[in-house]
């Protein structure tokens, strides 16, 4: 087994989780908001086969890509957060289209 300096390790480490949380963070960052469920679950799939393309052109080492995984799972909730605000919000929208606040 190949041996990596402990730098080499939190390097890679580094780079693998900032190319795969980035885009999930902007859209959300962008959209301001959670996605619906079946939109963040496409996204995320969409998202890991490119980063399976991605990490395999740069010549990862990884057979499982397990992080890759792990990053579509943790992209999902990154989508589908929801704050303190946005609940707040989307509880008024829903008791308004029920019409209880008018």
């Amino acid at each position: 087994m190949q041996e990596f300096p402990t730098g080499d390790l939190w390097l890679s480490f580094l780079i693998t989780w900032i190319i795969v949380l980035t885009p999930p963070v902007l859209i959300r960052a962008i959209r301001g908001r959670p996605i619906g469920k079946k939109v963040a679950i496409g996204l995320c799939v969409i998202f890991y086969f490119i980063n399976v393309i991605l990490f395999a052109a740069m010549g990862s080492q990884s057979k499982s890509h397990t992080a890759l995984f792990l990053g579509a799972w943790l992209s999902y909730y990154i989508f589908r957060w929801q704050t303190n605000s946005s609940a707040a919000r989307s509880a008024r929208e829903a008791r308004k289209s029920f019409g209880y606040d008018e």
